[in-house]
């Protein structure tokens, strides 16, 4: 009995092994097969590219075109979303936004400078600011790319107006100004960013992404072997995006440029804060601050107390009627108590005076 299991577990052990060593050959042979296959084809792009690149190095058409066609041109830019200004932006309108490449954008007029002012403000008339703001970009001829407002404005839930703002780069101070007339300012701030070498960069890359796009379609329209076709197929397509992602980067650029941002938030306050002159404070004006401070907290904490008690008058009547009602149980049941212990101490003067009665009476029988 024991020969046969040992002979049925050999066996066992036997044919596991040959299973799983067919199933690993099984699975290199095919690695083996998909590694000759991808180096085939890698071999065949490679030896097309070469002969497409001698081609077109032969090509008497790459005039002004100085970089490699095989080298990827990657600059680090990436395809980004982009608002641009509407077409007519003086009308406020927040339509679908539209530039074309001919804008009036040129290096060698000056430098292309990107600029970003950050604003903060209060003011005790939120809407009324509002409204004359949005007005004041309106006629600017700019246009509001994002607004949003937090609070109620009630019960000093006091209301906040965010804003980013693009205006043409040349009305951004009068802008600045007329929104310093409107509130108070509390804080500002300013960013310029130079992108006039990457714009000439990106032209630069352009033109000569074009000039590359117009040999392989020429090539394209002689090449008759289905290799180079497809070679040239797929570098069509490559250069394509290429051509349109630095478009997109120029107008990008250009629009940056043309259209200067404000980031706007406006808080609603119960007093404006005064912008003083800075001076050195005295003793004496530290002493008028100090009593200024106390005598406001004073009235205000009489307020909250006046409010707090306005607040309590249905509680504070409900008390009364309550205790009102308490009193009058306590009052009659001492009224009773008292009535009973009036009348339980005549029932004793009188069981009293019966008893002496009666021992008179006993001593007059005696």
């Amino acid at each position: 009995m024991k020969k046969k299991v040992i002979i049925g577990i050999v066996a066992g052990v036997v044919v596991v092994n040959i299973a799983f060593f067919g199933l690993v050959g099984r699975y290199l042979s095919k690695s083996k097969a998909a590694a000759t296959s991808v180096k085939e084809h890698n071999t065949f792009y490679e030896i097309n590219g070469k002969e497409v690149d001698a081609v077109l190095n032969s090509s008497s058409v790459r005039s002004g075109a100085s970089q490699s066609y095989a080298a990827d041109y990657e600059y680090g830019y990436e395809d980004v979303e982009y608002n641009e200004a509407p077409k007519n932006a003086g009308s406020g309108t927040q339509g679908t936004p539209s530039t074309s490449n001919d804008v009036n954008v040129d290096p060698e007029k000056g430098r292309l400078l990107i600029r970003t002012v950050s604003m903060s403000a209060e003011t005790k008339d939120i809407m009324s600011v509002k409204n004359d703001i949005e007005a004041q970009v309106k006629a600017a001829g700019g246009y509001i790319e994002n607004s949003s407002m937090q609070g109620t404005g009630k019960n000093r839930d006091l209301r906040v107006v965010y804003y980013t703002i693009r205006v043409p780069a040349d009305k951004l101070d009068d802008l600045i100004t007329k929104v310093g007339n409107s509130c108070t300012i509390l804080s500002s701030g300013e960013n310029t960013s130079d992108v006039t070498l990457e714009y000439v960069d990106t032209k630069s890359r352009l033109e000569s992404l074009r000039v590359e796009y117009d040999q392989l379609m020429k090539l394209l329209e002689q090449a008759t072997d289905l290799d180079n076709i497809i070679v040239l197929q797929s570098r069509l397509t490559e250069v394509r995006y290429q051509i349109e992602s630095a478009e997109s980067r120029i107008r990008v650029l250009e629009n940056q440029v043309q259209y200067a941002t404000l980031n706007l938030s406006i808080t609603e306050v119960l007093e404006e804060t005064v912008v003083e002159e800075p001076h050195i404070v005295t003793y004496g004006e530290r002493v008028a601050d100090q009593f200024k401070d106390m005598w406001e907290g004073t009235v205000e904490f009489f307020q909250d107390f006046l409010l707090g008690l306005i607040a309590a008058i249905p509680f504070l009547v409900f008390m009364g009627i309550v205790g009102a009602v308490v009193i009058l149980i306590v009052f009659s049941a001492r009224k009773r108590r008292r009535k009973r212990a009036a009348k339980a101490l005549e029932e004793a003067k009188a069981e009293e005076a019966k008893k002496e009665a009666l021992t008179e009476t006993n001593k007059d029988q005696e």
